[in-house]
Order: C-alpha cells, then structure tokens, then sequence
C-alpha cells in the first residue's frame, strides 16, 4: 500500500477520500442507479465496501456520485418568466412545453429513489441518534429507590389502565419490572360506582398489591362482580389501613359484616351515611375496630355512640353529634387528640336530655384546632351549635378555633347570646394562644369579635365573614388606630350575599381600604402581608355590581399596594380580577 494512487488516503484507513471518489469513477460504465462495473485491471482500495462477481469487482456508489450522474435537463422555455409576463399558450410552442414535461417528468423519475434512500436513512438516523441519547437520559440514572418514591407521588388512586401506576408499565421494560414488582405502588384502591374500568383489570390491579396494607375506598353499593373481587380485602380486614365509605345505613352494615380479622393496621376511617341516617352494628364490629390505631377519623350523619372506636391513638376527630355527654367522653377519653371538628345535629324526636347531668372538669392539653361546622340543619333553633359541654373543659393548648358552614346560605346562620357567653368563657378558661380565627357566619362584633380579638393580641391570621350590618364595624375595628391584632399578617374577607341587596364590599370601598392602608406600612413586624378579599354572588339573584368600578374606587388601589410587596388577591366567584386578564378588564375596565 506504499504506492497508493494520488486520490487514496494514506491515512491509517486507507479509505478513498469521500470528496475525491468521483475521479476514480472516470472510466467506470453506468449500469444501474446503485452500482458501478470496474475493469479488473483498475487499482482500487481493498477496504472499500465491494464484492467481486465473474471477475468484475462491484462497489457502492456514494450518493453524491449517483445524484451527479443523472444530468439535469435545460428546459426549452422559462415557465415562471411567462406565467408572471401574462403570457398565454398561444405565445409559446406547444410541442416545445410538452417535451419540457416529458424531460422533467423522467428526471424526476430517475431521482425519486435517491430521494426515498437518502430519507430512510436520514429517518434511520435521527432514531439511532435519539435512541442512543435516550439511553445517558438523566431519569435511566436514578436510583431504583429514587425512581419508586416518584412513581409513588405520580400514582392515582383511582384504579384505571390509563393512570399510574399502571400506564407506567407500558414506559419500558424496565419500568414495567419496577411497578410490577413494588406492591406498595397498588395499595391504593377507590372503586366509584358503577366501576366501568373492566373487572379483569381490577382483578389484576388488586392482586399486585399482594399482603400489603392498602387503602380501600367504597362509593355506594359495589356491583356483586366487584364484590368478588374485593371479597378478599373484606374479609381479611387486618390489611385494611384507611377505609372509606360512603353508603347507605344497610350496605355499610353488609360489607362490614365480612371482616373477620381485628384490624391491626387500620389508622384512618371514613364513613359517610347516604339516605335514612339510622345506623347499627354488632359486638363483632366493634371487637374488630376495638384494637385499631385510629388516628383520623370522620363520622358523617351519624354520631359516635352509633359506632364507638379505640380513641387512645386519634389525632384528628370529625363527627356528627347533638348530645353533649358524648362530646364530653371524646374530651375525656382522646387525650392525644390535636383537631376537633363538630357538626351540631339536631337530637332525633326520641331523645331526651338530662339537664341535671354532671360534667367532670376536663382539661384536654392536646387539643390544637377545634371547629364548628354549621349547615341548614344546625341552624335550626332547637340545635345548639355551641354545647354545653364546652362549659365544663379547657384547651389550654388550642392554637385555632374555626365556625364554618357547608358552603350554604352563610347568612341564615347565626349564634345565639349564649352560644357567645359559652365561647368567651371557653377562652378565658383556657388561657390559650390563638394564632387562628375563623367566622364564616354573621357575628356579633361588639359582644364577640371586639373581646376575642383583646384577648389575643398574638393573633397572626383572621378570616370573617361580613354583611351590610357589621361590614362597616369590622373595617372600623382592625384599623391599625384602634390596637386589636397588632401582630396580623393573614386577612381573609368573605361576603356571599344571599338576598337583593348591593354588596357590602363596594358599598363600604372606603373604609375597607383604610383599614388595608393603615396595615400595609409601618415595621417588618406588624404589616399585613397576605390579603384575600372574596365575594361570592352565586346566591344572589339581582345583586348590583357597579362594574367597571369608577376610577376614584379604592379598589384600583389595590393594584398599587399588591405592586409594593404585599400578597393580594381579589376574588369574584373564585377568579382573581388582579390576576386574570378577562376578569380584570371586566372588573377595572380597559
């Protein structure tokens, strides 16, 4: 190979050089469009692509050669210069234009399979080139463990072939092995009915979960097929870890019935009552939930005597209730207990009260946040939102205390004088620190809000609700001038008229920005630094709204102060018009 032919490389390859191939083509005959015939006396690199076929070596042709080959046809006429002059067929030879297309049409032929070569390969390339960057994908390096906890996160809770984790599996290989071998990926199970996923994928769906926990969620009656299904999990309620259920009185007692086992992983129960609200149990239930860690736990339309739990472990506690001496063993027997929320019920026609009942001192040194859930049924005169029971316990450790509604009608439901005395000596008896208050019913501002909020300097977040009677007494009392709440950082005002009537926000624009204004300067301590104002007219039939609002509106100050460092949001019906485009040109006007 020392003396090679000027166009060879004489580099360690020995290769022709690609841009020098062609001169050694100069003798070759054409044959076809991929390959050309060499005489076998030409000299010619041994390490070029070749087969040597009756004595005659045969080599590919580069691209390059091949395209070049095919000479270009010179068309008689310029097409384009006459199109554009306006000429017509009457100016140019018809024959000369025919033989121009008959010339094109078989170049054209002569290059539409170099074409099609040289764009498979292109193809062929970028997926080799992508499959290959694929493989260094910084996600094919994480861990194993790292790549579960993700999956984990990403993992719904409904059972669908086209959620993860199951769609997970159809990733890759690899990713399918790692679902499918990682039980704790399939222990979470919400069956809606009617389940229309297909009962074999179910069946699969609950067998990868294999002997782990799991957590079982149940909407109605389940189809007898799903019951099948999960008959199982029902009757090995020792791998129950949260159950949901939300059903009639008679469904729950028949799929409750199945468990055999004492429910030793069991720390959150869910039971939500749909239709008459009347619900029994047997001494084998109770046995079964009897050793149960519970630690979050949510009766719905039923109270706790209807199915008493082992409370030693229960951090968080919702429950229907309407008689005191049962609110009062909760205290009494949840001592680990950090959040309380109470639905008032109104007492069924059958049950009696007796107002000679003595009420042992409790004080609950864990208890965090208590609530009070109103809706339509507790607004009712004979049911008390505030029990007596409070009259008799302290919540020294109490950081926020909260009167909610259901989402209804929050005008319609108000406290009762007593329901005040009860609250103020709730407070002065505790001695707590409230960091949290919550109104989201009308209250009186002058017998409650004025003493809690003098009791509890160290308040840090308020949200109440007001209307056109105590708007204006609200605004009034948390101006900076009048010393309530110095420490506030949170402020949340909700309005959600349910009559005809003009909205209490915009009618007392005014004041309302006064109030904001004089909390929105001074030291890094004491200004207010989250503002939500909300405004909820679903339930108003012909309120009046004066929108755009006119320039001189306080409103429009709000841009400002928002723009000065402060976390405002304006709401109407949950959009934010300082935020949304379409709502803030309806609102403000262009």
């Amino acid at each position: 190979m020392s003396n090679l032919h000027p166009l060879w490389d004489s580099g360690s390859s020995g290769r022709v050089l690609p841009s020098q191939s062609c001169a050694l083509l100069a003798n070759c005959l054409l044959l076809s469009t991929t390959t050309f015939y060499y005489h076998v006396g030409l000299i010619c690199n041994p390490y070029l692509p070749h087969t040597l076929f009756q004595g005659v070596l045969v080599m590919d042709i580069c691209p390059n050669c091949e395209f070049n080959a095919i000479r270009p046809y010179a068309p008689s006429v310029d097409a384009i210069d006459l199109l554009r002059s306006g000429s017509s067929s009457l100016d140019v030879s018809e024959v000369s234009v025919l033989n121009d297309i008959a010339h094109l049409e078989q170049e054209l032929q002569a290059i539409r399979p170099l074409f099609i070569k040289i764009r498979d390969r292109y193809d062929k390339l970028v997926k080799d080139i992508g499959s290959r960057k694929s493989l260094l994908a910084p996600i094919r390096r994480l861990p194993r463990e790292t790549l579960l906890q993700i999956f984990t996160l990403a993992s719904s809770h409904n059972p669908t072939p086209f959620d993860a984790p199951w769609s997970l599996g159809h990733v890759c290989f690899t990713w399918r092995s790692l679902t499918r071998s990682s039980p704790s990926l399939w222990t979470n199970l919400h069956i809606p009915e009617p389940f229309t996923k297909g009962f074999t994928f179910l069946k699969e769906y609950v067998s990868l979960s294999h002997d782990l926990p799991v957590n079982l969620s149940l909407d109605e009656r389940p189809d007898e097929r799903v019951r099948e299904i999960l008959h199982e999990l029902l009757i090995h309620s020792e791998r129950w870890s949260s159950l949901k259920l939300e059903m009639s009185a008679g469904w729950l007692c028949g799929l409750l019935c199945y468990a055999s086992f004492p429910a030793v992983n069991l720390t959150k129960l869910h039971i939500s009552l749909v239709g008459p609200f009347k619900l029994s149990y047997d001494q084998t239930l109770l046995d079964i939930l009897s050793v149960s860690p519970l630690k979050d736990v949510h009766f719905e339309h039923f109270p706790y005597s209807s199915m008493p739990i082992n409370m030693t472990e229960l951090r968080s506690f919702h429950v229907h209730s309407y008689d005191p001496t049962e609110l009062h063993s909760i205290f009494r027997g949840a001592q680990r207990l950090k959040e309380f929320i109470i639905t008032p019920s109104p007492p069924p026609y059958d049950f009696a009260s007796d107002p000679s009942t003595k009420y042992v001192y409790t004080s609950h040194t864990s208890l965090q946040r208590l609530s009070i859930v109103m809706n339509m049924a507790s607004s009712w005169q004979t049911c008390s939102k505030i029990p007596i029971t409070f009259e008799h316990i302290s919540l020294p450790a109490l950081q926020q205390f909260e009167i909610l509604t259901d989402g209804q009608h929050h005008d319609t439901m108000n406290l009762e004088p007593i329901e005040y005395l009860r609250l103020h000596d709730l407070f002065r008896r505790s001695q707590c620190r409230l960091t949290a208050l919550t109104f989201s019913v009308p209250i009186s501002v002058q017998s409650l809000l004025v003493p809690i909020l003098a009791q509890f300097p160290t308040l840090r977040k308020l949200q109440i609700f007001i209307n056109l009677t105590i708007a204006r007494d609200v605004f009034k009392l948390l101006h900076r001038e009048q010393g309530m709440v110095p420490n506030l950082k949170e402020l949340c005002i909700t309005e959600a008229p349910d009559t005809v009537a003009r909205s209490c926000l915009l009618k007392e624009a005014d004041r309302f920005y006064a109030m904001v204004l004089s909390r929105s300067v001074g030291n890094c301590d004491s200004h207010l630094e989250t503002l939500r104002v909300s405004l909820d007219s679903s339930w108003a039939r012909h309120l009046r709204m004066d929108s755009p609002v006119p320039p001189s509106s306080p409103f429009r100050k709000l841009l400002r102060i928002k723009e000065e460092g402060m976390n405002v949001e304006l709401l109407l019906d949950r959009k934010d018009y300082l935020m949304d485009e379409k709502a803030r040109a309806t609102f403000f006007g262009d």
